[in-house]
């Protein structure tokens, strides 16, 4: 049905405005919003594979009928997730439904089938080849292809071994999936399918169906000729659900060419529940927005500091924010015992949050500490370098920037975090640019590349805004990485040992004065006295959980206690902020002044009067190149805005 998504989705295309309300009424959606049930179907448990595709093809039939007609019964698959717990308990206080509970799958089936939204089944066979889930090996296409066939023909998936329950209750054979190619599903089915979202998943795992059958999204596994096919008639700045088979990269790179973005979404279960929500209307923006919103004026200027960051990896991957990342029994990433204790860096894809599981970021905001801060990544996972390349569309980046521009305003994040194919090319610094022109709040970007993460060694790279002034973008220098080949990666205790040679940022403040960390988050280490050698915190990574080993934030906190008093942990965007202060400090004090003007014709006349004395005596320092004392002055400009004790 092409255009039917399109048809459901409004555009925004107009520049956002300045409030964060206004900017989350007119945020793009990606993931279009399902009407809210009044009906939410589940049962107690799933007791197989083949009823767990079974009952995802039931949940994405119901939820594709409430997106095009008028159902508003839809269907909670059960998980014992303690995540999934809070995002269900959230949601039926949220929307207000009733909850029935049937007897087993087949009873939802049977009930959506006297309902007229399941007219039959697709027969499958399970892919029962004999590697590990997403591995690029010989495989069974065949799940995938019956998904394709669902949507169009209104049919759930019954795998071959459960044909004969299908026939007992009635349902009639709509298609046969068992030996179709993608391709040759591809050259029936593709032009009925959307043209705003791709899925690719392992014909394994059931999970994420629902969505791409309620999407009518076309169905691969992995990389080649086909993939290519199936990204070019794509819009540019399209999503890909799911996640395929295969290298990382050599998935990640035609997708990025084609431009369209990774949203790494394989996991996730109840998208289309999850997502009758508009942050802005049914949602307060205030619930989504970032708390620890320092300006400069909140900094200290010192000569005698070497500032240092770390920022946790895989930000955007949404169905990690929406499982383990919030919830793992570990305690390794955020609800670690750790966090809260030192500044740290999270990228997230609160874009894709926002509308696919809203629930999701607002606890992530509402249990966030001072020391937490959260940035975006990328607005889904693409090499920006790389992005339109094969549509040889300038304005594809563009596109993209303008809509994530919206979501930044609305949580109030103003740095992104990004993963580039090479970093410093002429194609890199070009994307940078377009960022930079399309989200003038927008105060830098932290930088890693594929491979190495750490290839450009704590470089900084200015590009311009239209209004003429610079923004850095700023590459890893050091990354906490196990058994790391790469020679700016290590254990905590020789990126601390690092960080302690690095000089402070000087009088004449130089870029090495600066460093920020890439923490991989699925490196495990033990913790080892400090006076052990460098290489004893790395374990084997396939017994580290044996070792009682750690992973994501605890071994932060080991590197941070054997820094040396002149390096100074801040969080990544303060030190995006004193980037700015101290490396183009004309251009930054002069644009907070700016803002400051509009801020002090606010106070009271008394006060004012005191102000504008202050930003006159800023404005002379500035003038001269004195920028210690107009940033000094512009701090008792800026404290008289506080409110009065």
């Amino acid at each position: 049905m092409i255009g039917c998504l399109s048809a459901l989705v409004v555009l925004y295309e107009t520049l956002i405005p300045a409030t964060a309300d206004g900017a989350a009424k007119r945020t793009y959606r990606y993931w279009p919003r399902f009407p809210r049930p009044r009906t939410v179907l589940t049962v107690g448990q799933v007791p197989s594979v083949p009823e767990a595709f079974l009952l995802q093809s039931a949940s994405g039939l119901a939820a594709r009928a409430a997106l095009h007609g008028a159902n508003r019964e839809m269907v909670w698959y059960p998980i014992g997730h303690p995540a999934y717990v809070e995002w269900q308990r959230r949601m039926l206080a949220q929307t207000k439904p009733r909850l029935v509970e049937l007897k087993d799958v087949w009873a939802i089936v049977d009930r959506l089938r006297q309902r007229g939204i399941v007219k039959g089944y697709v027969l499958f066979r399970q892919d029962t080849y004999p590697r590990a889930f997403h591995e690029r090996k010989e495989y069974d296409p065949s799940a995938n292809v019956a998904t394709v066939l669902a949507g169009q023909l209104g049919g759930v998936l019954v795998a071959q071994e459960l044909e004969a329950k299908a026939k007992e209750l009635g349902l009639p054979l709509l298609a046969d999936a068992r030996g179709v190619t993608e391709e040759e599903c591809f050259a029936k089915w593709a032009a009925k399918c959307s043209d705003r979202v791709l899925a690719m998943l392992d014909p394994k795992a059931a999970h994420c169906r629902a969505e791409a059958i309620a999407l009518d999204a076309f169905v691969l596994a992995t990389y080649g000729p086909t993939l290519d096919r199936a990204l070019e008639r794509l819009k540019p700045d399209s999503p890909v659900l799911g996640w395929g088979m295969g290298d990382e990269y050599r998935l990640t790179e035609p997708i990025s060419r084609w431009a369209a973005w990774q949203s790494a979404t394989n996991w996730c279960l109840n998208l289309p529940i999850l997502s009758t929500e508009q942050v802005g209307q049914t949602i307060p923006t205030s619930s989504v927005r970032v708390r620890n919103r320092h300006t400069i004026w909140d900094l200290q200027w010192r000569d005698d500091r070497h500032y240092a960051s770390f920022l946790m990896t895989d930000g955007d991957n949404v169905q990690w924010l929406m499982g383990d990342f919030q919830f793992d029994g570990e305690r390794s990433w955020w609800n670690s015992r750790a966090r809260g204790q030192f500044p740290m860096g999270w990228g997230t894809c609160v874009a894709d949050l926002a509308q696919l599981c809203p629930y999701a970021l607002q606890r992530l905001v509402e249990t966030a500490t001072p020391n937490d801060d959260l940035l975006l990544m990328g607005g889904g996972y693409y090499y920006p370098d790389l992005f339109g390349a094969a549509r040889e569309d300038p304005n594809a980046l563009r596109l993209h920037a303008r809509r994530i521009r919206g979501y930044m305003a609305m949580t109030g994040i103003r740095v992104l975090h990004m993963n580039a194919s090479i970093w410093d090319s002429p194609d890199a610094i070009r994307a940078y640019t377009i960022l930079a022109e399309e989200i003038p709040e927008l105060e830098g970007i932290f930088m890693v590349q594929y491979a190495p993460y750490t290839a450009g060694k704590g470089r900084v790279i200015w590009v311009k805004r239209r209004d003429g002034t610079e923004m850095p973008v700023v590459a890893a220098r050091f990354a906490i990485w196990a058994h790391s080949p790469f020679p700016d990666d290590g254990p905590p205790a020789e990126v601390a040992k690092r960080l302690n040679a690095m000089s402070p940022v000087g009088h004449d403040a130089s870029e090495m004065g600066f460093s920020w960390v890439t923490v991989h988050c699925w490196s495990w280490f033990q913790d080892v006295p400090d006076t052990a050698a460098e290489d004893a915190e790395e374990v084997d990574q396939t017994k580290a959980r044996e070792l009682g080993a750690k992973r994501g934030l605890e071994p932060v906190g080991w590197c941070i206690r054997r820094l040396e008093p002149h390096v100074q942990v801040v969080s990544p965007t303060d030190m995006i902020l004193l980037m700015n202060v101290r490396l183009r400090p004309r251009q930054t004090i002069e644009r907070a002044l700016d803002d400051l003007e509009t801020r002090i014709r606010q106070l009271p006349p008394t006060r004012r009067g005191l102000a504008d004395q202050h930003m006159r005596t800023a404005r002379g320092f500035l003038v001269n190149g004195r920028y210690r004392e107009a940033f000094q002055a512009g701090q008792q400009a800026a404290a008289l805005l506080r409110p009065a004790p």
